[in-house]
């Protein structure tokens, strides 16, 4: 049986709460040979989203390949990477064109997509072999088209990281891609939106406008509410009124809506069996209940959360325990609580707000990606 509120791994296409716009424009754009970057903080469903749009596609006839780049450090890795996600495809004439490729070469295609090596008599191939199946990799979708006409949507997953594997080889992705017309479209999808905009909004980048920005947005909180409630229906399960304070604590974040959503399944579930989750409170509902749910949470990410916090330097971690009390984060109050100059804290916010990891603006007002992060940065201690 699936899980209802899936919370650690990608939301299976059906199980999507929204996301119908940002689909249709995926749709729209592939249908116009249009490339889009598909921007958003980690957690924030990109990847179920881009899963959803890529299972719509093959039901039109379209081949489709799932490229994760998170962590590559090497054009060998980025190789590795790119034969597996061919591999993986399930495409008969895709994989024939990966194995006639590593016979030719003299290559073996690690099966794990760690990067590319040569038989046992080598180590380490020569960078002009490893380029030869950069090459080769980056214009399957070319040559699979010629063959058979079917275009190739490619998502590039994590695509900043493509950054820390080589100098040029944006330029080396862009070289390939502007040759394919109407054999593939790609979606450059990323979590770091400082690094994002360094590949396709500087004008000195080979990427430069080459892709079409989407920026992946919050959850609508009616919907969402609406779609919880039938989960729980369909479950024969009564969240009460615990579950809309959950919803408004989350503020359309999509990880941490499931993740709160998961966690009162869960103690529902155990309460049907005469037990309880939470420590001190089996006989809490409503408000109470969501309190004692969003404390569970905090518990469950708190290492994550402080991994985070000691990662920061002094004048980013005032700016982030201001804004999450509700206060001006460069003010001379401020200044004042932390002992640092106000120039200190704005510096700290322009370096937070270019990153974008954990704080976002809206307006002149500033937020907190993570809601349970602000809620652990206001509780730290206690």
């Amino acid at each position: 049986m699936a899980r209802p509120f899936p919370f650690e791994t990608p939301i299976a296409p059906d199980s999507l709460i929204d996301r119908r716009d940002e689909l249709s424009r995926l749709h729209l754009a592939a249908a116009d040979r249009v490339h889009v970057r598909v921007d958003g903080p980690r957690r924030f469903g990109k990847t179920s989203l881009l899963l959803a749009h890529a299972a719509n596609l093959r039901g039109t006839g379209w081949r489709t390949v799932h490229v994760d780049l998170y962590g590559v450090t090497s054009l060998a890795e980025v190789c590795g990477r790119l034969a597996s996600a061919y591999t993986r495809s399930g495409d008969t004439r895709v994989r024939a064109h990966v194995d006639a490729l590593s016979a030719r070469l003299g290559l073996s295609l690690s099966a794990g997509g760690l990067g590319i090596s040569l038989s046992p008599r080598r180590d380490i191939p020569p960078p002009d072999m490893v380029q030869a199946a950069a090459s080769e990799l980056l214009d399957l979708p070319r040559a699979t088209f010629e063959r058979d006409r079917r275009p190739t949507l490619v998502v590039f997953d994590e695509f900043q990281d493509l950054l820390g594997a080589g100098d040029g080889l944006d330029g080396l992705v862009r070289s390939h891609v502007q040759y394919h017309a109407d054999a593939a479209v790609y979606v450059y999808a990323g979590s770091h939106p400082s690094l994002m905009r360094r590949l396709f909004a500087d004008q000195e980048r080979p990427l430069y406008g080459q892709a079409e920005p989407m920026q992946l947005g919050l959850l609508p909180m009616d919907e969402t509410l609406l779609e919880l409630h039938e989960r729980f229906a369909a479950l024969q399960q009564s969240p009460g009124s615990a579950l809309e304070p959950l919803v408004l604590m989350a503020g359309g974040h999509p990880q941490r809506t499931m993740l709160l959503a998961h966690l009162l399944h869960r103690e529902l579930t155990a309460r049907e069996g005469g037990s309880s989750t939470l420590s001190g409170a089996r006989d809490v509902d409503g408000i109470a209940l969501a309190d004692a749910i969003v404390a569970a949470a905090l518990t469950q990410t708190d290492e994550a959360h402080q991994a985070v916090w000691d990662g920061l330097s002094g004048g980013k971690k005032a700016v982030l325990a201001a804004i999450a009390a509700g206060a001006a984060p460069t003010g001379t109050r401020a200044a004042a609580a932390y002992s640092l100059s106000r120039a200190t804290l704005q510096s700290a916010l322009r370096e937070l707000g270019r990153a974008g990891l954990h704080l976002a603006r809206d307006g002149s007002t500033w937020h907190f990606v993570d809601p349970l992060l602000r809620l652990w940065v206001n509780r730290r201690g206690q």
